[in-house]
């Protein structure tokens, strides 16, 4: 009996000893959460820079285009002329570079100046080269890419013929689009304006 008497006796101080420890634990994350918040960042030229320089070469508008270049050199037929015709396929990227945005903050705004869409690139895909209406010269014998440099023919194809305009106008309202989600969160209660 004195046995069961000093176990539970036991028993009852750790469980008291649990409440304690609970209960200054409860207190400890109380005070930590309501008295030590941690600074907030301040909404500055750089904080923002920051933000847009994590995703500074931004392409935001992709073009696939499939071109057709006919190429022709010399005169007479069978002797000198030397014909052919190429298709191909390219794909062109505009976008901007978000390192060069001007920024601007006021007490009610964050202005932000976006620089000009550019094209970023303009990839040939070299398997989607393919050849057409062959013809060959007897005096003027050459192969068609001692003729004509295909992937420079191509890209200076690309830039003539696509509509580059409509590509960089796109790009220019994605660019606005995915400024205003990387920033819309971050600057608080102050209004976002995009230039």
């Amino acid at each position: 009996m004195k046995e069961n008497k000093r176990l539970l006796s036991e028993i009852l101080k750790l469980a008291r000893l649990i409440v304690v420890a609970v209960l200054i634990a409860g207190i400890f994350f109380y005070v930590k959460t309501t008295f030590f918040k941690p600074a907030e960042p301040q909404i500055t030229s750089s904080f923002v820079s920051g933000k847009l320089e994590s995703v500074s070469e931004l392409t935001t508008s992709k073009l696939i285009y499939t071109g057709l270049i006919r190429y022709c050199e010399g005169n007479i037929p069978f002797l000198t002329k030397n014909s052919f015709s190429m298709l191909y396929t390219a794909t062109i990227r505009a976008g901007m570079d978000l390192s060069q945005a001007k920024i601007e903050i006021t007490e009610e705004e964050v202005v932000i100046t976006l620089p000009e869409c550019t094209l970023q690139s303009v990839d040939v895909d070299m398997d989607s080269i393919e050849f057409y209406d062959e013809h060959m010269a007897l005096f003027n014998w050459s192969e068609k890419k001692d003729v004509i440099d295909t992937v420079a023919a191509a890209k200076a194809d690309v830039t003539r013929k696509a509509d580059i305009e409509s590509l960089l106008q796109e790009a220019a309202r994605q660019s606005e689009t995915v400024v205003k989600g990387i920033l819309s969160d971050v600057i608080k209660d102050k209004t976002l304006v995009i230039i």
